[in-house]
């Protein structure tokens, strides 16, 4: 199982993949992280808290033919290098993924940069046409996680319903703005799966995006 967790810019995107590594761990799943953004960030963070499972680095084209994933009963998880960036990077593991998690802010800035971007491909076009280079040729599963989330914001409301009306999917737990989530990266990480990421990997079972472990 391959979890493409991607972005057009910095929307708090390698920050939820530690995280949901670590719930994913704590949940009793075999757990492989990849850093396929060319910043480092997840592989820095990896190596200064000392993750109980592998983090390995990959940015380039040839993703698809150079990973290595767990296989049976496992899990890998792939920050995805920014797509208004490094869409070859993007395209590459969408050859391969089984299951993509849009993380974006309940704001009008990302949604534009989700849905209408003016100078780059829209995220649902990038996964829509990777079926044309994936065995099944069919686009993998895509559903929007909002991350970043204020409490009582009505534009959380309002962009949750212009994503619904555009034809995405949309999970229903969040990530909220907490400082012990802010302040996770470069620090070890415990108790996730006791948080938003544990409720995070209990509707990906219930919806049947993954199986228990």
């Amino acid at each position: 199982m391959l979890i493409a967790n991607i972005s057009p810019r910095s929307m708090g995107k390698t920050t939820d993949t530690g995280m949901m590594g670590q719930a994913f761990h704590e949940a009793g799943y075999r757990v492989q992280l990849w850093d396929a953004d060319e910043s480092e960030h997840l592989l820095q963070w990896s190596e200064l808290a000392d993750f109980p499972f592998p983090v390995k680095h990959n940015a380039s084209a040839k993703f698809a033919e150079e990973y290595t994933p767990l296989g049976e009963a496992g899990i890998d998880i792939v920050d995805v290098g920014h797509t208004e960036n490094h869409p070859h990077i993007a395209d590459s593991v969408l050859k391969v993924a089984d299951l993509v998690i849009i993380h974006m802010e309940p704001s009008m800035g990302d949604y534009q940069r989700v849905h209408q971007p003016r100078t780059s491909t829209p995220v649902k076009t990038m996964v829509g046409r990777s079926a044309f280079d994936r065995p099944s040729r069919t686009a993998p599963p895509m559903w929007v996680l909002f991350n970043r989330v204020r409490p009582n914001v009505r534009s959380e409301r309002e962009i949750r319903g212009l994503m619904i009306d555009a034809g995405y999917q949309m999970l229903t737990v969040k990530i909220p703005v907490l400082d012990d989530i802010k302040q996770a990266t470069g620090f070890p990480v415990e108790h996730a799966a006791q948080g938003p990421f544990g409720e995070l990997i209990t509707e990906l079972q219930t919806r049947g995006l993954i199986k228990s472990a």
